[in-house]
């Protein structure tokens, strides 16, 4: 792919993630790229549809990272396999919103959902939100089942999960006291999921 298109990409990712759509200009996205400024109408058309592409972009990675998870592979393990798994996969889905992009990622993904405007870009992300939530919902209740345990508390889990993310963006700016950092609260939640009765 075009080597300015992913300078365009990457330059909405990180401005997009940083500030809302208004406060971004073209002219901004243009001078992070490194980019002549005709160059965002080239490939795009316009700043709509720069905004529109990198959501597409930020949605493909999350789809192709829970493929590369297997959840159909995770189903066909034995019950001390899938003890062993499951906390790696929690970790994995935990790093995607800890990577270069994650917290860009999050930061539209959480703006997206909270818009009432229903455009494109809000469906991408409902999608993406239904794949992350039919990938869990897979893999947990395969993993209660193998426990017999209750399956009911599926719907709960991923909520749990889903929270810890959504609160990741509230601790950049308001760090949570050292005995409960991050990497405690993940490992108590894995526990948890994994170990304890909910």
């Amino acid at each position: 792919m075009d080597s300015t298109y992913n300078k365009l990409i990457a330059s909405g990712i990180k401005l997009f993630g940083e500030s809302s759509f208004d406060a971004v200009s073209v002219r901004d996205i243009a001078a992070e790229a490194e980019v002549n400024l005709s160059a965002v109408s080239y490939h795009f058309g316009g700043k709509s549809e720069l905004y529109q592409a990198v959501v597409a972009f930020l949605v493909a990675e999350v789809k192709a990272q829970l493929e590369a998870l297997n959840a159909a592979g995770f189903i066909q393990l034995s019950l001390p396999k899938m003890e062993q798994r499951l906390p790696e996969i929690i970790i994995e889905f935990q790093k995607m919103f800890h990577s270069a992009h994650g917290i860009s990622r999050l930061n539209i993904f959480t703006r997206e959902i909270a818009s009432h405007d229903k455009n494109s870009s809000h469906q991408y992300v409902s999608a993406m939100i239904e794949n992350v939530h039919s990938f869990f919902q897979s893999v947990l209740h395969a993993y209660y089942s193998q426990r017999n345990e209750a399956t009911d508390k599926v719907e709960f889990v991923i909520s749990l999960l889903i929270t810890t993310l959504k609160n990741i963006t509230l601790r950049q700016s308001k760090p949570l006291c050292a005995k409960y950092q991050q990497p405690d609260v993940l490992e108590r939640l894995i526990k948890l999921i994994v170990y304890g009765q909910l």
